[in-house]
């Protein structure tokens, strides 16, 4: 278990500090598309060097996969500023991305069989990245940081400042939009290639995949992870209520968790 290196936030309300500062949204307009693509592009190619820049003149990072995608962009409150970017990759005849890079152990071919229930309503997140001016400050990583507050100078002005929690502000409510739109779609399964810290990140905000394959070279070093909707909703239940009411503010009643409907929620397996 890593330490906590501040207190939690309080979340009994519907309200997290990255809420005071960005909004997070499905992307469908062009230029919202097109915004979620630049980022992908400054991070994927210029400063991670997972793809050639010369192979994206336009300064998108785009691939075959958008067009079976929900996009989801994170811009700044005050001037609208695009701040990160993630897709969920829904089950089509492409399959999902990490399938061509990532080995999965026994157990798991289900995710590789289209006509598997499971895996039909199964999304991949991918994609995820932060725009560098929201990485300014120190301690900043490659996900950003705790939130920060407003600034006289300029809304998209990054500054340090005495720090409330310990989750970095944008990937958190990035998160809350992966999961209610993963709701709307029916979504029941997750699965993602990711590295090492981005696992733990995930696993101070309640989200615990389990591993299902041995570490692979695809974007750095990196393993397949997968986890079900309804075990992220009862851990959060059981250890993080507050976080769950955050996590659920807005969504239709009708596609609310079992447990904030009155009714238990059932602990499943990964599948």
């Amino acid at each position: 278990m890593v330490a906590l290196s501040s207190p939690r936030p309080d979340l009994s309300g519907s309200e997290h500090p990255s809420d005071r500062f960005f909004r997070f949204a499905r992307a469908e307009a062009a230029e919202e598309l097109a915004a979620g693509y630049r980022i992908r592009y400054q991070v994927y190619c210029v400063e991670r060097g997972f793809f050639d820049p010369a192979d994206y003149p336009s300064g998108r990072e785009e691939d075959a996969f958008d067009a079976v995608s929900v996009h989801i962009l994170a811009t700044h409150s005050d001037d609208g500023q695009a701040a990160g970017t993630v897709r969920l990759v829904l089950n089509s005849p492409l399959g999902f991305p990490l399938q061509g890079h990532c080995t999965l152990v026994p157990g798991h071919e289900w995710l590789q069989d289209p006509g598997d229930e499971a895996a039909a309503h199964c999304a991949e997140i991918s994609r995820l990245a932060v725009s560098k001016l929201f990485r300014r400050r120190a301690g900043d990583g490659v996900y950003g940081g705790p939130p920060r507050r407003r600034s006289a100078a300029g809304a998209a002005e990054v500054i340090e400042f005495p720090v409330p929690c310990d989750t970095p502000e944008i990937l958190f409510g990035i998160h809350r939009e992966i999961y209610q739109q993963s709701k709307r779609l029916g979504i029941t399964h997750w699965i993602v290639a990711m590295e090492r810290g981005l696992a733990i990140i995930l696993e101070r905000m309640g989200s615990v995949f389990a591993p299902i394959g041995p570490k692979v070279d695809y974007f750095g070093p990196v393993r397949p992870y997968v986890m079900s909707v309804r075990d992220y909703e009862s851990n959060l239940h059981r250890t993080a209520p507050a976080t769950l009411n955050y996590m659920t503010a807005g969504l239709e009643p009708e596609l609310l968790p079992m447990a904030l409907r009155g009714l238990q929620i059932p602990r499943t397996s990964s599948r």
